[in-house]
């Protein structure tokens, strides 16, 4: 069961407050061990908060390395696209090497596009976990693109599977696995508007499991909330 702290701010500090803490997280990762492996999600959440860091000042962009945590199958110039976000925001102004930016390749067929994200993720995680992920959670529960009911291939070996959903315009996704997201050092949830607030609110009073509810499957978590 997660263990959350929860922070709440009005709209003046949440893009300041986001910033601040990834910020910290990143620096302390560069110092303590040498490196910071980040994972990012997407969505109309998070989008300022990661043009900020991409502005902050003091962080060794050269020890970074970035991937998503889930994207849609569509071209990665779609603005729908996590990629899309990423690069009009955070790596318009960070200047992580491109060696160490790890995208899934949306012009492979669709396994192939699974699978090699497989790969380059295995390859950056090999030796330590990720340092810092980023999760929104949906109005369905779900966080990275691990929609009710999670499927028990989330739960397994791999760090990477396709899925699907009915439920918003883009069907085919990929998506980090729960061990990737529960492995990683720190977890930070960002929650926008008193809807968000009331899914979250609802999870946290419900019996119902992480299969119902994937963020129950991560042991802690900070959470922020635009109140």
């Amino acid at each position: 069961m997660i263990h959350p702290t929860i922070i709440k701010v009005n709209a003046d500090a949440f893009a300041e407050r986001g910033c601040s803490w990834m910020a910290d997280i990143i620096k302390k990762s560069i110092a303590d061990h040498g490196r910071a492996a980040v994972g990012l999600s997407g969505g109309s959440t998070p989008g300022q908060i990661y043009d900020l860091l991409g502005k902050e000042k003091g962080i060794d962009w050269s020890k970074v390395s970035i991937f998503l945590v889930d994207d849609r199958y569509i071209r990665e110039d779609d603005p729908k696209s996590n990629q899309f976000l990423l690069r009009s925001t955070l790596l318009k102004h960070a200047p992580v090497p491109e060696s160490q930016i790890i995208f899934p390749d949306t012009t492979l067929p669709y396994e192939k596009f699974i699978d090699r994200y497989e790969k380059h993720l295995r390859d950056l995680l090999k030796k330590n976990p990720a340092d810092l992920v980023t999760l929104g959670l949906g109005p369905d529960g779900h966080i990275a693109s691990l929609f009710p009911p999670v499927p028990e291939k989330a739960f397994g070996n791999h760090l990477v599977i396709g899925t699907t959903t009915d439920r918003f315009d883009v069907r085919e996704r990929i998506s980090v696995t729960l061990p990737v997201l529960t492995a990683a050092r720190e977890a930070i949830f960002f929650l926008k508007g008193k809807e968000k607030e009331q899914v979250w609110n609802e999870m946290m009073e419900s019996s119902e499991d992480k299969h119902r509810w994937p963020a129950k499957a991560l042991s802690k978590a900070t959470v922020l909330i635009l109140d």
